[in-house]
Order: structure tokens, then C-alpha cells, then sequence
């Protein structure tokens, strides 16, 4: 039996907002554009999303695992490694980690599926099964995507416009130009998550085979995309806003825009420290939990004023 605090970090709870955001930003959007949205509709979004996530993670440490990659002794110095560890220290058999990854997977499949019969056309049903098995093949054979430097862009795509898009659809039955900017957003600050985090683990990445950017471009050139993919989460926010598409109340996203600075402040000079790389990854991932938030609120609360 798994204990919950085990499973907690398993599963890489603090990480499951990735999955949520998507569903949040997108049910905040259809309500801006006058779409009543359901909360059993949202409620179940969120669980299929979230217990997908967390079958990913789990099967991506059961992978990586395999790879040698989560056993590097420098991956227990990294205050946020990709990797749970909870094989390398004996708190879940790699059996007991599939079994878990089995079970969320059918959770996040029973949600999918109940959704799936919201609108005809199997739409969630085909997102669902292609997100999964991306999902699935980022760190299984034959693909290993993550290993061969192309986890940015499924990372970006996944978290971003198949999840909320797809998440939108269920709400509204159509997707929206909208829709793509909302969930554009969120899928760019996911993916600035995953390309800043592998600058504190670049040694242990190298050593097993893991492509990653930072591998192939090193340290300090990949630093200097650093800036350019953080600011362009707020530049498309504010012509949006300029341009009508988004409401005033989003610039509020703008309110995150210190820790994304000082993240890539960072990454420009000490690209090749993991110490100050590791509280780059804490930045970023404040910029997408609170950027995301506040994305949300604004569309919220331009819906409701």
C-alpha cells in the first residue's frame, strides 16, 4: 500500500499545476467570451488533466530509471530534479511505479471519457490519446523524445494548445482564435519550465545520452535564449490587450515580470552555475503558476464586470 505522502511526491504533486493551469486559463477564457461553463465539465477537465500529468511523471521516472539518468548521484543535490526519485531511494518498487502510473492513467481516461460524450466527433478522445502516448514515449523507447533535445516543443504543445484547446472545446464545442492565444500563453511558460531546468542537471544529462538544448548548444549560448523566450509571453499579452483581443485586466500578468527578469539575469550570467540556475527554475515556475493565475483572473473578471 502506498503511502500518501509517497504517492504525493511520486507523482510530483507541486509539478500537477502544470496540468491544471491549461484547463483554468481556457474555462476563464470561454467565460470572457460569453460560454457558460459548466463546473462539472471544468471539475472533470481538471481531474483528467492532472491524473494524465501524473501518469506521465510516473512513467517518465520508471524510463528514466531504466536509462541510469535519475540514479546520478548529482540529481540528489538539485533542490528540483525532474525525476521523483523515489526508486533510487527504495519508497516505490519500479513495479509499484507502474502500477501507480496504470491507475492514473485510468482515472484520467474515465474523465476523458465521460467528456468525450459532451460533443460528437470524438475530439477529446483523440487529444486524450495522442497527449498520452507523447506523454509516454518522452522517455520510453523507441522515441525517447526528451532524449533526443525534442521535449521542448511536445512540452510546449501539450501543455499548451492540446490541453487547452482541447479543454476550451469541451466547454464550448468550437475553439476560438482566443482559445489559441489563452492557451499559447500557457504552454510557452510551461515550456520556458522544462529548457530552464535542464540547465542545473546539463552534467548528468550528458553523461546519459540525454540531448537535451542545453546539451547540444552548452550552457552559455543556450543562457542567452533565456531572455527571449521569457519576454515573449508578455509581449504577445500586451499586443493582444493593445490590439482588443485580450481585456485591460490581463496585464496583471505583467506583475511577474521581476522574477522572469531576474531568471534571465541568471541564465545570461551564471548559465553555468547549478546553484543560481536551480533558483531560476523556482522563478520560472512561479512566473507560471502566478502568470497563469492572473491571466485567469482577468479574463474572470472582465467576464463578470
Amino acid at each position: 500500500m502506498i503511502s500518501p505522502a509517497t504517492l504525493l511526491r511520486a507523482v510530483r504533486a507541486p509539478s500537477l499545476t502544470a496540468g491544471a493551469m491549461p484547463a483554468l486559463v481556457a474555462a476563464a477564457t470561454a467565460s470572457f467570451e460569453g460560454v457558460s461553463v459548466a463546473g462539472g465539465r471544468l471539475a472533470l477537465a481538471l481531474v483528467g488533466l492532472v491524473s494524465l500529468q501524473a501518469g506521465v511523471n510516473l512513467l517518465n521516472d520508471y524510463f528514466d530509471d531504466a536509462s541510469g539518468l535519475d540514479a546520478d548521484p548529482e540529481f540528489a543535490d538539485n533542490p528540483f530534479p525532474l525525476g521523483s526519485r523515489v526508486i533510487q531511494e527504495g519508497a516505490l518498487s519500479p513495479r509499484g511505479v507502474l502500477a501507480a502510473a496504470a491507475v492514473c492513467f485510468a482515472v484520467g481516461a474515465a474523465c476523458g471519457l465521460v467528456l468525450d460524450r459532451v460533443h460528437p466527433g470524438h475530439v477529446v478522445l483523440w487529444l486524450g490519446t495522442a497527449g498520452a502516448a507523447l506523454g509516454t514515449l518522452y522517455t520510453a523507447p523507441p522515441l525517447r523524445i526528451a532524449y533526443r533535445g525534442a521535449g521542448e516543443p511536445i512540452t510546449f504543445a501539450l501543455f499548451g494548445p492540446v490541453a487547452g484547446m482541447g479543454s476550451y472545446y469541451v466547454f464550448a464545442g468550437h475553439v476560438t482564435p482566443l482559445s489559441a492565444l489563452t492557451s499559447t500563453l500557457v504552454g510557452l511558460l510551461a515550456m520556458a519550465i522544462l529548457f530552464i531546468h535542464h540547465f542545473p542537471q546539463h552534467d548528468a544529462d550528458k553523461r546519459h545520452g540525454k540531448r537535451t538544448p542545453i546539451v547540444r548548444l552548452g550552457r552559455v549560448r543556450a543562457g542567452k535564449l533565456v531572455p527571449m523566450l521569457l519576454a515573449t509571453p508578455y509581449v504577445l499579452v500586451t499586443a493582444a490587450v493593445v490590439a482588443g483581443g485580450l481585456p485591460a485586466p490581463t496585464l496583471a500578468f505583467w506583475l511577474t515580470a521581476p522574477l522572469a527578469v531576474s531568471a534571465a539575469r541568471k541564465a545570461l550570467s551564471r548559465s553555468e552555475s547549478p546553484k543560481h540556475m536551480a533558483v531560476a527554475v523556482a522563478q520560472v515556475l512561479g512566473v507560471h503558476f502566478l502568470g497563469g493565475i492572473a491571466l485567469a483572473g482577468g479574463l474572470w473578471l472582465a467576464a463578470w464586470v
